[in-house]
């Protein structure tokens, strides 16, 4: 194993009730790297954390953090999670919370580098812990996985839950992390925090590893961080005059014809104050889906999005 490479992955497979929750999957990590794994909701990411951290037993293939296999004593205080879950203590403060998590460690944060991070003030830390907002709740539990000095940390889902400002925060702290040398494996929905602090990008869909790429090198291959789903088309579509074009959309769909080709013999005939003049390629592809009666699921899945983040486009369109 080179001395930089922390992580070492070598076709892991993970079958759970006769299923393929992990097929075959290899990759490296080396120190300091920061890496997102993104995919549909059922695409492996959780379980694959779990795996690299003990948590779960693969049934093939080998893993090694930092030469050790996962679960290793020794990888106590060298790494640490921040789990999905957005749980806190009941009856403990905030301050008695941290001081507790402090008195576990040799070397931990001292509490000024804690403050620093928080930026709680006196009476939020003089508060139940379970009483803090769910955003407040997250950051805490973000900062608790840093009191240890890990040197990699896994964040799943880690901004779910949190307002803009709090997500600001917290990845004004990654990229302290990030600077600092920090290694970093997490997972998201927001393909916008992916495409801004990750050096790599792990791509998983239905248990594989469909994808081991750069933000830049995504860019490059046309996966947009976005897209419009033009919802008020519809009716457009719907009307006497575009028959035809409806009807050669779902040509396209079956491979009998290029969409885009189609839309732009239909927009020849018209202003250029028809909104579909408006509409870029993505829009085009998602026409194309539509036609086939795709779910909003089944788009999420296409552009590796959440289908909240399809719903969030959707409302954006309308209002």
């Amino acid at each position: 194993m080179s001395l930089n490479n922390i992580i070492k992955v070598k076709n892991i497979t993970k079958i759970i009730k006769g299923k393929n929750i992990l097929d075959d999957i290899s990759f490296n990590v080396n120190s300091g790297e920061c890496i997102a794994l993104i995919g549909p909701n059922g695409a492996g990411k959780t379980t694959l954390m779990n795996c690299l951290l003990g948590n779960k037993f693969i049934n093939s293939g080998s893993i090694k953090i930092n030469s050790l296999n996962p679960g290793n004593q020794k990888l106590k205080e060298f790494l640490n999670i921040l789990s999905q879950e957005n749980v806190v203590p009941e009856k403990l403060k905030v301050k008695e919370l941290l001081d507790f998590i402090q008195k576990l460690y040799k070397n931990p944060l001292t509490n000024e580098e804690i403050d620093a991070l928080l930026r709680f003030d006196e009476s939020q830390k003089d508060n139940f812990a379970s009483k803090l907002s769910g955003g407040q709740k997250r950051l805490l539990s973000f900062i608790i996985t840093l009191i240890g000095r890990p040197k990699l940390i896994f964040l799943d889902e880690p901004t779910a839950g949190m307002d803009t400002s709090t997500r600001i925060r917290f990845w004004e702290i990654v990229n302290n992390l990030k600077n600092k040398g920090l290694t970093i494996i997490y997972s998201s929905h927001y393909i916008e925090e992916v495409e801004h602090t990750a050096d790599r990008i792990l791509v998983l869909n239905k248990g594989k590893l469909v994808r081991d790429t750069t933000p830049h090198a995504m860019r490059a291959e046309e996966i947009e961080k976005y897209f419009t789903l033009p919802i008020k088309y519809l009716d457009l579509l719907k009307d006497s005059d575009t028959a035809e074009l409806i009807e050669n959309i779902q040509k396209a769909a079956r491979g009998e014809m290029a969409l885009s080709e189609t839309v732009r013999q239909h927009l020849l005939r018209q202003p250029e104050s028809d909104p579909l003049s408006q509409l870029t390629d993505r829009e085009l592809d998602v026409l194309q889906w539509i036609a086939t009666g795709m779910s909003n699921k089944q788009i999420a899945a296409q552009l590796f999005i959440s289908e909240e983040t399809v719903k969030v486009h959707i409302r954006n369109l309308l209002r």
